[in-house]
């Protein structure tokens, strides 16, 4: 059933009840807060009372569930039991209320952990911090052609140089790219960066924010059931080399190509399909993603990324083809993506030069070159990670939901024709 029939159906299910679902009122005899400071009164009184907010948690278990209900002065948990309610309304209880956002939990997790929230620029003169082709707008004051952003990570990390030791942003971000079961063009993430922390930190951060979450939502086991079974979010995840993902997956031992036409010929004969403005990161990526990424469903950090892959990453000391990166897979799709932020000035620079090359070749997708960004790295970025995670996807995958336009309220359509 679509998004829109099965709303058209609850709201006519409510209905049935005699229920408005738009009133013109909503009464209330208690905020949340006050029941809640009050509710021994109220339980002695054996009152009925009226509460009015938004349902942000559904927990089934068994004939109970339980709930929490949030207002303006704070959040009350509801217990609902099959036997008081009688089966006709519990099972309506159950069938017609939907679960809130995951956006307040984050930030919640990220500001006791001393994280300050921050706000980059939308519109940017240079779309950097990711691989994606931007949109492109035009500025008639200034006439001059900006970018919606795709990623806030370069500005995020000025923040860093400037002072800045923990930092976050939960960030609307642009790509124009193609739309499928885990993308849409316009999507929400939290990127954070921690100074003095290398990717092992964000890595551990990571199964923390995870088990929180799920903790958050009732899920005090935190498993989760799928239609490919139980899957297991208890810490720690097992970490899985790229390279050796590709060995035990594809057959191919990316080493042993030194020779980018070697590569290429070697992925052909795997069936991958390579564009011609295709460089050595895009193939390897398209290897993995063909290859490794469906097959991993318990969550998973695929670690130590080919360093043609990740331009604004550290190189492993003693692997520099490699860098220090991860990304959390879980049930077939990419969760997030971290690494150790490279703060070598001279470095990045040269990977930069690398990116244009691939943008000369026809890449649309490859990082631009960011002077202004050089610029402040040779005032001094201490060791750095960074995290980007994608909202939109991590509700997907906490709710077992197929697609991720079922957790959008938005989310991108085709314009009908007349």
């Amino acid at each position: 059933m679509s998004i829109e029939l099965n709303r058209l159906k609850k709201i006519k299910d409510i209905v049935k009840q005699g229920i408005n679902p738009y009133p013109s009122q909503g009464k209330r005899t208690y905020t949340c807060k006050e029941a809640d400071s009050n509710f021994s009164q109220i339980e002695k009184a054996k009152k009925n009372v009226i509460l009015a907010g938004r349902l942000v948690l559904l927990r089934l278990h068994g004939k109970a569930c339980f709930a929490n209900l949030e207002d303006f002065s704070g959040r009350f948990q509801l217990f609902l039991n099959q036997d008081n309610l009688g089966e006709k309304n519990y099972a309506f209880f159950v069938d017609n209320i939907d679960v809130g956002d995951f956006i307040k939990a984050i930030r919640q997790f990220f500001d006791k952990r001393g994280f300050f929230e921050v706000e980059t620029p939308i519109l940017q003169s240079l779309a950097g911090g990711a691989t994606a082709k931007p949109f492109v707008t035009h500025h008639k004051a200034l006439n001059t052609d900006l970018y919606l952003r795709i990623a806030p990570e370069l500005y995020l990390k000025r923040l860093i140089i400037g002072g800045f030791e923990k930092v976050y942003e939960v960030a609307r971000c642009f790509r124009n790219e193609g739309i499928d079961r885990t993308h849409n063009p316009e999507f929400t993430q939290i990127e954070f960066y921690q100074a003095y922390a290398d990717y092992n930190d964000l890595m551990a951060l990571t199964e923390e924010l995870m088990v929180f979450l799920l903790e958050n939502l009732g899920i005090k086991n935190l498993q989760i059931e799928y239609k490919c079974g139980i899957i297991n979010f208890k810490p720690p995840y097992p970490k899985l080399d790229f390279r050796q993902a590709l060995i035990d997956n594809a057959g191919i031992d990316i080493d042993e190509y030194k020779k980018f036409d070697d590569l290429v010929k070697q992925a052909k004969k795997l069936g991958l399909k390579i564009d011609k403005t295709w460089g050595k990161g895009k193939i390897l990526d398209g290897l993995y993603k063909e290859f490794v990424l469906s097959k991993i469903i318990q969550p998973t950090f695929i670690v130590d990324y080919p360093i043609e892959l990740s331009p604004l990453a550290k190189k492993i000391l003693n692997r520099p083809n490699y860098v220090e990166r991860f990304q959390l897979l879980i049930n077939g799709t990419e969760l997030c993506n971290a690494f150790s932020e490279l703060n070598d000035p001279i470095d990045q620079e040269l990977r930069f030069k690398e990116q244009q090359k691939l943008l000369e070749k026809g890449d649309k997708e490859a990082q631009r070159a960011d002077k202004d960004f050089i610029t402040a790295l040779k005032y001094g970025m201490p060791p750095t990670a960074g995290q980007g995670i994608g909202i939109d996807r991590l509700v997907n995958v906490l709710t077992n939901t197929q697609n991720i336009r079922e957790v959008i309220l938005f989310p991108i359509l085709r314009p009908k024709r007349e």
